[in-house]
């Protein structure tokens, strides 16, 4: 039961006009194809690899986001688990928003360049944690590929600095709840 109130404070939250005013929350999907490889995506006109993500907004649900951010790369969804709850402290003025991780597998191609992104790859989780090169993103993605079980909070800084990327832990990983 309070497992279930979690996932529902967290959907509303994720969802409510409010959040997406004051608080940008952003999806982040681990998608794996059949082969076990995770898809990584070069942001266009950036040095920046990345797994593929949206934010919140009023026109979509979580699912019907997340399903469409699978989409505009060709693929579909399944098995969809949230896996990571974290807040990420953005910028000079470590301005917060929520970060959720989803692990899901994936049919289709997944061949397609959307908007805004310059390369695609499916690679080897070891090899896609070496391509990935925001620290946040690879810190969390660890934590979640080694314990796929839990749901996993934490937080994290983040902010670049004469063009690099900077990050530091503010609370450690801490369990929310395991997975069925």
């Amino acid at each position: 039961m309070l497992r279930m109130l979690f996932v529902v404070a967290v959907w509303f939250a994720a969802s409510s006009p409010m959040a997406a005013e004051s608080l940008p929350v952003f999806h982040r999907l681990l998608a794996f194809n059949q082969q076990g490889e995770l898809l990584v995506v070069k942001i266009k006109d950036r040095e920046l690899w990345v797994t593929p993500g949206w934010y919140q907004n009023n026109n979509l649900t979580v699912k019907e986001g997340l399903e469409k951010l699978a989409g505009t790369y060709g693929l579909t969804i399944s098995d969809l688990k949230l896996s990571g709850v974290f807040t990420l402290r953005m910028g000079k003025e470590q301005s917060p928003s929520t970060r959720l991780i989803y692990l899901a597998n994936t049919q289709g191609q997944g061949d397609i360049l959307p908007e805004g992104i310059d390369k695609i790859a499916w690679q080897p989780l070891t090899e896609a944690l070496q391509t990935i090169n925001l620290a946040h993103i690879r810190y969390q993605v660890k934590q979640i590929i080694a314990n796929p079980q839990t749901v996993w909070g934490g937080t994290q800084k983040m902010r670049w600095e004469e063009g690099i990327n900077r990050f530091e832990v503010v609370e450690d990983f801490y369990p929310l709840f395991a997975k069925d």
